[in-house]
């Protein structure tokens, strides 16, 4: 399985590569690149887990989906642990510092890279079971990570965010004796199949944007920090929650396949959430844009490496 994570990479690699050199030469400003975000995000992401559950029902599945939410749900309180023990800064500087360090670690890049990823290696079934991952993702995002930054939690972004729905809708639909109208369905996914090379894209323009923080020795520091408790200490966490998981859940069909789905969903780096709640809270975006590009490229490497231990463990 990991020269197919590391094939798929190359491959997802290339995209933003082309994107980028291509940005550094056209300079698209910040219109465009949030207009190809939005585009992403409330049009392209949500027909994809539109498209993945337009399928037949199938009580097995509807079971797989509860266990996955479920592990999901203890795989990000894990995680805020993780952040919340190693990210406790002395200094006024560094406290200003700690609720971008805890989101980076907490909130992976599992719609970026994640899905692009799992659908190169499972194919749209790994994308089903990453369905599970994305919903509780997404109610974590808007009500733990809204707290870390601002002190309180955002609900209604927690039932309008348009993936949460997306999801919503579909499992309703899957637990439906009928499927989409070919009319619907047709366009949805072709609309869909839009959403690597898009994500792609969209990091290589982020990337070309990245410029270097002024401040460069305290976000030094913090920014190794976050990127060793990203993806090599919650790494490890997650292995070793998967191999108890996957004891646990022997008997749940295809319990093996749904946990590496969970796990590479986990070996992620940092999520564009990350620099988008920056934003949107008035903290430091450049340092949230440096944690995500470094945990981003840093990952090429760490994800094949801890895919190739995982299939050495969760045997």
């Amino acid at each position: 399985m990991a020269p197919l994570v590391l094939k798929q990479l190359v491959i997802m690699l290339c995209i933003v590569s082309v994107s980028f050199f291509f940005a550094r030469k056209i300079k698209p400003g910040k219109t465009e690149q949030q207009f190809l975000s939005k585009i992403l995000l409330y049009l392209v992401a949500p027909c994809l887990l539109l498209h993945i559950l337009d399928a037949p029902y199938d009580g097995e599945k509807i079971k797989q989906f509860i266990v996955i939410a479920l592990v999901s749900a203890v795989m990000h309180v894990l995680s805020a642990f993780v952040a919340r023990i190693f990210t406790r800064s002395k200094t006024a500087q560094g406290k200003a510092l700690d609720g971008i360090d805890r989101i980076a670690v907490v909130f992976t890049n599992c719609g970026y890279i994640g899905i692009p990823l799992v659908h190169g290696v499972f194919g749209d079934e790994g994308v089903f079971y990453l369905t599970g991952f994305i919903a509780v993702f997404n109610i974590a995002m808007w009500s733990y990570g809204s707290f870390e930054m601002s002190g309180k939690i955002e609900l209604k972004k927690v039932l309008l965010n348009p993936s949460v729905i997306a999801v919503a809708a579909g499992f309703i639909l899957f637990c439906l004796p009928f499927r989409l109208p070919q009319v619907i369905a047709h366009p949805a996914a072709l609309i869909a199949s839009m959403n690597t090379p898009l994500s792609m894209v969209i990091l290589g323009i982020l990337f070309a944007d990245f410029r270097i923080p002024s401040e460069s020795a305290l976000y030094i520091v913090h920014a190794v920090k976050v990127v060793l408790l990203r993806l090599v200490v919650s790494s490890f966490v997650m292995l070793a929650f998967m191999f108890i998981v996957l004891r646990l859940t022997a008997a749940v069909p295809d319990a093996k396949k749904i946990a590496f789905v969970l796990y590479i969903a986990s070996l992620c780096p940092s999520g564009m959430v990350t620099t988008m709640f920056a934003a949107v809270f008035e903290k430091d975006t450049s340092y949230a844009s440096l944690v995500v590009s470094l945990t981003s490229a840093l990952s090429l490497v760490t994800v094949p490496l801890f895919v190739r231990l995982a299939e050495a463990v969760l045997r």
